[in-house]
């Protein structure tokens, strides 16, 4: 029996396992603590918001209480003033003379003054000087000017209120009536002090106090006892139903979305291996069109019996309708391929298929790299056939990974257009002159995409491929060279952008004729490779031929859909795939891929040209499949590659040594066959 690494599943019936035993209950352990802290943090923050509603009543209570009071104590002043003012009318009625009345008088404010909180008893005349106190050091002087004792001597109007005399204690109240006596009107104004209010306000504030205490205790306790409890065990109960699935009771996606970035992370920080296995189930959707529902529910349930008893410590989740994932803590990505063949025997014998994609944390890599890596080694699990494992370490040269970061960085790309253009010529074998150039698109490093074919990829993700592809067009017509007359600019067009224009407005020649160019000049690619709609692509390229542009099929030989355009479109270039050319001379299948396909091409009338001419022995290869029947045409006429010329924003116009130096090799034998005869 095979081995598995410590990393990748240890045996729990050996005591040296023992730490990840307790690493797996203290991990259950914090998840139950956060559940319960939770629902302490609930109660917590339910008991505050009592409280503060609660205080708040208090506080407007409060002031309603202390505004009421003060109306009262001054009303309550105001109506004894009044009352005084009656009896000073009385006494000065039934006095003999106006001495005598304003003696009476005095006598009584002498009298008022001993009143509790009294501090100061006046009756001034109307010059405002001072006839009668309670202070006899007074009697005499001129207050000074008071608009409520003006307008008391002449309007006759009242005042009772906080003291307005700023050079007194605000809090104080002071009260002023019109007095009418022997010899005209008078002011008396009463001020008292606030020791007696702030007592009573006081005693109001203490028994607020003891009844907020009194309402937030028992009513917290009768609330806690009639709803309360009830309600907090409903809270834990939402909480974990939150985040866990109803059917498998294990985590679910809610919850992998709050951990996953955070094992990541804290693996990154602790430089800890950590992997992560998706989990699909096989026909998944068949199983339950046939044998209904709740047999699909039988097997999730199962498939996530399995992973909870896969090994302690790992954190198995049910992410969607039959898929599930795993996070791999202390596991490097041999760990986690072994481990994930363990899982696919025991999901076997189970009588459970599933496809499973396992991918392993990098230095530098974030959370969702890593997802979009093991969604792609699940993936390529699924086009095997299923019932297996895939790693992406076995496919990372294959695929492009989509992440957010580089969709982001596609959409800056489309709407910023840092891009760069360079130009590779393509030379025509016969003449050796320069046929044309094609314009190649880069997309500036600090995008961070590896190419163009990666940002085509991702564009077409996102729905954006039409976008970038006018953006590369505009951008190579505006940074074509000047060419000499009969030199081709060959730019490239994404079949899907040819798809999506097959009924939109014409947007090509107009941008052709804005630089300066005719369509003629101008060959338009199209590569063989590509699931689209074949019909909407030639109905386009045959509208671009109408208005005078030449086609060109790209990457002739490894797609499905070359032949037919090829019928249809009449293309005047048909370039092989660099991949066939490279290996056609060592492999019999490839050559033999592309001779038919240069053979297909020249009865078509295209003008074939070879890619990926990198060295002497490909172009010598491809000479002599030329040279087999010197009566007939050459079948690939021309060619571009590394060997003939490398993308270049300056192009030379003279031919490569390469090709002049086979050029002359071809002529030699040629010319001794013909003189042979003639000697």
């Amino acid at each position: 029996m095979e081995q598995i690494p410590a990393t990748a599943a240890p045996d729990q019936s050996k005591p040296r396992f023992g730490p990840f035993l307790h690493a797996y209950r203290w991990l259950q352990a914090r998840r139950h603590a956060a559940e319960e802290g939770s629902a302490f943090a609930f109660g917590v923050r339910l008991l505050i918001t009592v409280a503060l509603s609660a205080a708040a009543i208090g506080i407007t209570a409060y002031v309603l209480l202390e505004r009421n009071l003060a109306h009262r104590q001054i009303s309550s002043y105001a109506a004894v003033q009044v009352s005084d003012a009656k009896a000073f009318e009385s006494v000065a009625a039934s006095a003999n003379s106006r001495a005598d009345a304003i003696s009476n008088v005095d006598r009584l404010l002498d009298s008022i003054a001993h009143r509790p909180g009294a501090r100061e008893a006046i009756l001034l005349d109307s010059r405002r000087v001072i006839r009668a106190s309670s202070d006899d050091a007074l009697v005499g002087k001129t207050d000074p000017l008071n608009r409520q004792i003006v307008a008391a001597l002449e309007h006759g109007t009242s005042f009772a209120g906080h003291e307005q005399d700023p050079s007194q204690d605000s809090r104080n109240f002071e009260f002023v009536v019109p007095v009418t006596l022997p010899g005209g009107r008078y002011a008396y104004e009463m001020t008292y002090g606030h020791g007696t209010y702030d007592t009573q306000r006081n005693e109001v504030r203490t028994i607020l106090a003891l009844i907020a205490l009194i309402a937030l205790g028992g009513g917290g306790g009768i609330f806690y006892l009639v709803g309360g409890r009830r309600l907090m065990r409903d809270h834990r109960t939402v909480l974990r139903r939150a985040t866990r699935d109803g059917l498998t009771d294990l985590p679910n996606q809610r919850a992998f979305h709050d951990d996953f970035p955070g094992a990541v992370a804290s693996a990154a920080r602790y430089e800890d291996a950590f992997a992560m296995a998706l989990l699909d189930v096989d026909a998944f959707k068949r199983v339950n069109d046939r044998h209904g529902h709740p047999h699909g529910d039988a097997i999730l349930k199962r498939v996530a019996n399995v992973l909870r008893d896969a090994r302690p410590g790992d954190r198995p989740y049910r992410v969607g309708g039959d898929e599930f994932a795993l996070l791999l803590a202390h596991t490097d990505a041999e760990g986690a391929g072994i481990l994930g063949q363990r899982l696919s025997h025991n999901l076997a014998d189970a009588g459970i298929e599933v496809s499973i994609g396992v991918s392993a944390l990098r230095p530098g890599q974030q959370a969702d790299t890593l997802r979009a890596e093991a969604d792609a080694a699940l993936y390529e699990a699924k086009r095997q056939g299923g019932g297996c494992v895939a790693s992406f370490d076995d496919i990372r040269d294959r695929v492009f990974v989509t992440t957010s970061a580089k969709m982001e960085a596609v959409r800056r790309l489309i709407e910023e257009g840092r891009l760069t253009t360079v130009f590779q010529p393509i030379w025509s074998f016969d003449a050796e002159t320069l046929l044309g150039v094609e314009a190649l698109s880069r997309p500036d490093p600090s995008y961070g995409l590896s190419g163009p074919a990666e940002a085509f990829d991702i564009a077409e993700q996102i729905g954006r491929v039409h976008q970038l592809d006018v953006l590369c067009v505009k951008n190579a017509l505006e940074a074509a060279p000047e060419l000499e007359p009969g030199v081709l600019l060959f730019i490239n067009l994404s079949p899907l952008t040819l798809d999506l224009d097959a009924e939109a407005d014409a947007w090509l020649a107009p941008a052709v004729e804005r630089v300066g160019l005719r369509p003629e000049d101008v060959v338009v690619e199209v590569t063989e490779r590509f699931g689209g709609r074949t019909a909407s692509v030639v109905k386009r390229l045959t509208r671009l031929r109408e208005q005078g542009f030449k086609i060109a099929v790209d990457d002739v030989g490894t797609g499905n859909s070359g032949l037919e355009i090829l019928r249809n479109v009449e293309a005047e270039f048909v370039k092989l795939d660099r991949t066939i050319v490279a290996t056609a001379a060592t492999e019999p299948g490839a050559r033999a891929v592309l001779m038919a396909m240069a053979t297909f091409a020249r009865q078509t009338g295209a003008f074939v040209i070879a890619e990926g001419i990198e060295d002497e022995d490909t172009l010598a290869f491809l000479h002599r499949i030329n040279e087999r029947d010197p009566s007939s045409t050459a079948i690939i006429q021309g060619g571009q590659g590394f060997g003939l010329g490398r993308p270049s924003r300056e192009l030379s116009p003279e031919s490569p040594a390469m090709l002049h130096d086979s050029h002359n090799q071809r002529r030699l034998p040629v010319m001794d066959t013909r003189q042979t005869p003639l000697a």
